[in-house]
């Protein structure tokens, strides 16, 4: 039965931005999926940024600080004019128009506010921890509302303490990517500049291997940036927040992906991007990258912090089939499987449409 889906954009930024990270993707990626299940799909997102193909009704105010940048601390952030709070109160005054309203902000706001709405509210994670406040909040919806709460993976639900978890994965639709050859004689590294996401690592790596390293992605510290640029302006090369064709352009050509976190990631979008264009990944094994990486297909798994073992992958990295690389992805990770994974959710939540018959 087709059901009438109302989604919350990320309150962080407009659509498509860099602060909004892999939201949007997610977001768009989830509308093609359900489509073709025969389901509506609307949204509510911040005024400006792109349209990501979608019926969107735009709410304007102050964007919510990034949760990711948040000291892992006691936080009730709500600040003057809120743009979350301005969606949420826009997605009350909706909420009779749908069947299902699914929140995508990592924020403790619209957990603590999911039985105030008379339509059901549920909440796709896209991160694995922020504020001691939202992770708790996090964990003690999914006790309160069972199945409201997904997780892109497993690794992430752990992280948070989701309790009976439903995986809805962050998917692709890999059409739109275009196989590389991965001859352009260089390393790749992408997503938001922070230490946490462990670019040092990648850096060391590459001038040890004596590739360059191709960088991409938005500026999350500033200092910690510059810092690096300047130490090593022989090995980076920068190319700026990229779009979703210049992104594969650059991974398409890279030898491998280097995924060198100092946390626990709790998905990795770009490592799946990757491995759709064909491209390896060379990638620490902890966190979702040991649930993402096929050791063999789709990448090289090493032990965190081992600079032998990941000159080792490189060089095995650049003997393996790119093309079972990027079918292992479409396999894992096509639009099919996220499809596949909302209706599985939609049973286990019980939505029945308000248009019986429809």
């Amino acid at each position: 039965m087709s059901l009438r889906l109302l989604f919350l954009a990320s309150a962080v930024g407009p659509p498509g931005s860099p602060e909004t990270g892999g939201v949007s993707r997610f977001l768009a990626n989830s509308a093609k999926a359900l489509e073709m299940a025969g389901h509506r799909v609307a949204a509510i997102a911040p005024e400006g940024g792109d349209e990501l193909g979608l019926d969107l009704h735009r709410v304007g105010g102050t964007p919510q600080p990034t949760a990711s940048a948040a000291e892992k601390a006691e936080s009730f952030v709500v600040p003057p004019d809120s743009l979350l709070a301005a969606m949420l109160w826009d997605a009350r005054r909706r909420q009779g128009e749908h069947d299902l309203i699914v929140n995508l902000n990592h924020d403790w706001l619209p957990y603590y506010l999911t039985g105030f709405f008379r339509t059901p509210l549920a909440h796709v994670a896209n991160l694995g921890f922020s504020s001691a406040a939202t992770d708790r909040e996090i964990a003690a919806t999914s006790r309160r509302y069972p199945r409201r709460v997904a997780a892109l993976t497993a690794t992430q639900a752990r992280l948070l303490a989701i309790d009976a978890p439903v995986l809805v994965p962050f998917c692709l639709d890999l059409d739109a990517y275009g196989f590389g050859a991965g001859d352009g004689g260089y390393l790749a590294w992408a997503g938001r500049i922070a230490p946490e996401k462990g670019l040092h690592n990648a850096v060391r790596v590459a001038a040890a291997s004596g590739l360059p390293l191709h960088v991409a992605g938005g500026t999350g510290d500033a200092a910690y940036w510059h810092e690096l640029r300047a130490r090593h302006s022989d090995t980076i090369r920068y190319q700026g927040f990229l779009a979703t064709e210049a992104l594969q352009a650059m991974l398409g050509g890279a030898v491998a992906l280097l995924q060198t976190q100092d946390w626990e990631e709790a998905f990795g979008g770009v490592t799946v991007e990757a491995m759709a264009c064909g491209t390896p990944v060379v990638a620490y094994a902890r966190g979702a990258n040991v649930e993402l990486v096929e050791d063999g297909i789709g990448g090289v798994l090493v032990p965190p912090g081992d600079d032998a073992a990941a000159l080792a992958a490189i060089a095995r990295a650049g003997s393996l089939d790119r093309a079972a690389c990027r079918a292992s992805a479409r396999a894992a990770f096509g639009l099919e499987r996220l499809r596949d994974a909302y209706e599985d959710w939609f049973r286990l939540l019980r939505i029945a449409s308000a248009r019986r018959g429809s």
